[in-house]
């Protein structure tokens, strides 16, 4: 294949002074950030971060300008690394993408070839955006939780944010691999769809407090944190000796208040996980894990839907007013 010729759409992203501009419109081959590996993007999708940028609700982009979207999968058309011939199918997820160089909202990409990974016959760039960087940071936070060595007989794992993309996928992994999840969520009316992923029990407003004593009674071996703020404080205060949490996501508040007690009384580890900055062969682990054993089984139910570029820019709003349940996929160029 050879590199476009005619005009294609893109979602650019517009710092101006006095907020974020969105611009949807066409634009040519040599406007993308210069890469070795040219994409012909299939899908890309929907990320609460990339809502936050889209709108300039929270501080994301790192330049004036660029395209937005923080996943893309796709085919490529154009290499100057043997490891990704023409015809690859390739996914990339973060590192940088829709922040700092031009992102998955495009229906052409370049990009470095470190960040991206060849898929594994079986996972397809529709699959691969359904999972998306929620999958992938539910999943990459998981392993360290197992890495500290939480095991399914050592008790429950909370996962809170549990309606959002890395809370749902963090709930249907755990299940999947035979831990008791209970799952936090400030969200009504959602207690069907998250049994159906893999909750055994649901927890909501009146099933915790944000403030208390030092330590609570201990209930969980491990937790997945989405929000931050004082979710986070109390599943630290509540867990059992020994135990992991997990923070992934800061939702709610970037604040942590609380006492030293959990960790130098019970021994509890607080870890942190960015999927944005992974290296290489974790990336190509976790990914191949994805396509096999770790494939997430409500996959379609997390994600049953999806949008095409153009619905993008009156679509965020249902993030920042935390409207959207699950995953949705933005359909770029299909398969």
């Amino acid at each position: 294949m050879s590199v476009p010729t005619r005009p294609f759409g893109a979602l650019r992203l517009i710092q101006t002074g006095t907020g974020v501009r969105m611009d949807l419109r066409e634009i040519r081959w040599d406007e993308l950030d210069p890469g070795p590996i040219g994409i012909r993007v299939h899908y890309s999708s929907v990320n609460y971060k990339d809502a936050l940028a889209a709108t300039g609700s929270g501080k994301i982009l790192r330049r004036p300008e660029v395209i937005g979207g923080l996943d893309l999968a796709g085919e490529v058309i154009v290499s100057e690394d043997p490891n990704f011939p023409c015809g690859s199918l390739v996914v990339a997820v973060g590192g940088g993408l829709g922040e700092s160089r031009d992102g998955g909202f495009s229906e052409y990409a370049r990009v470095p070839a470190d960040l991206l990974v060849r898929l594994d016959p079986g996972l397809g760039t529709y699959a691969a955006m359904q999972i998306g960087t929620a999958g992938f940071t539910a999943l990459l936070a998981l392993r360290r939780l197992q890495a500290q060595g939480i095991r399914p007989e050592d008790g429950p794992v909370v996962v809170s944010g549990a309606t959002g993309g890395v809370g749902s996928f963090a709930i249907n992994l755990l299940d999947g691999m035979g831990y008791a999840v209970s799952a936090l969520t400030h969200k009504s009316g959602c207690e069907a769809y998250l049994r159906a992923i893999g909750a055994r029990e649901i927890l909501g407003p009146k099933d915790w407090s944000p403030t208390g004593p030092p330590l609570l009674s201990g209930r969980w071996a491990g937790g997945i944190d989405n929000v931050g703020g004082a979710a986070l404080s109390w599943m630290i205060r509540s867990a059992r000796r020994g135990g992991a949490i997990a923070s992934v996501g800061m939702a709610a508040s970037p604040e942590l208040q609380m006492t030293v007690f959990p960790f130098i009384l019970r021994g509890v580890s607080l870890i942190g996980i960015n999927s944005t900055e992974v290296e290489d062969g974790v990336r190509r682990a976790l990914w191949h894990d994805l396509a096999h054993r770790a494939r997430p089984e409500a996959i379609d139910r997390i994600a049953p839907q999806q949008i095409p570029l153009a619905a993008l820019p009156a679509s965020f709003e249902d993030w920042i007013a935390n409207r959207v349940v699950g995953r949705v996929v933005v359909a770029i160029a299909k398969e």
